[in-house]
């Protein structure tokens, strides 16, 4: 879970650092009082946790019929955290990021009561490499207990980020939150890629 817990806070980091600006002051937009704030902030994290939910459950079942066979339960996903985790690290530290956030197509909805949760869905399917690193550990997962585990751990490391976001009016230093999130993911581009390593080695001696 230590695993799952900190790339979901690399996630997060990066997730915010490109996205939070754009989704949170139009996510609490109008919202007159803290109360309401907090009620958007709750459902917006309710519908990110129901689809992790629903992304453990079915990365772990067709993990299952994919990674039937051990040796390719060891090699393939060694493979995948390896190439995973060098776009992660790509990320840090290219000068080139793409700094579009995908919830900026929903920001003319008038339904207001929507917004939370049509962006909660976005940021949670916003497939990137970290969410389908924790996919991968999902499926490998030898049972479904432990690939909730993962994806609940990746959604607390993620959640972590977003709730100072309804006061980002009140951040001055917004390059220090992107400094933060890109630090993070080459951090976990780096630990995963370890990980990738030592799985895909002890796959093909146990092969």
């Amino acid at each position: 879970m230590i695993d799952s817990l900190i790339l979901g806070i690399s996630s997060g980091s990066a997730c915010v650092a490109t996205c939070g600006i754009v989704m949170f002051p139009y996510l609490m937009s109008g919202a007159a009082d803290s109360k309401k704030i907090i009620v958007d902030l709750s459902i917006f994290m309710l519908a990110r946790f129901i689809v992790y939910f629903i992304l453990a459950t079915l990365s772990w079942y067709f993990g299952q019929a994919l990674f039937s066979n051990p040796v390719v339960r060891n090699i393939v996903p060694g493979i995948l955290y390896i190439g995973l985790s060098i776009m992660l690290v790509y990320y840090s530290i290219s000068k080139s990021r793409k700094t579009n956030c995908p919830a900026k197509m929903f920001t003319a909805i008038n339904n207001k009561k929507l917004i939370p949760i049509i962006l909660g869905v976005v940021n949670s399917i916003g497939f990137c490499p970290a969410l389908f690193i924790v996919l991968t550990k999902g499926a490998t997962e030898n049972s479904l207990m432990q690939s909730y585990l993962a994806f609940i751990a990746f959604f607390i490391g993620s959640s972590v980020w977003f709730l100072p976001l309804p006061f980002a009016g009140k951040i001055k230093k917004v390059e220090v939150l992107k400094t933060i999130g890109i630090l993070a993911t080459g951090l976990a581009g780096i630990i995963f890629m370890i990980k990738g390593i030592t799985i895909l080695i002890g796959g093909v001696i146990n092969g």
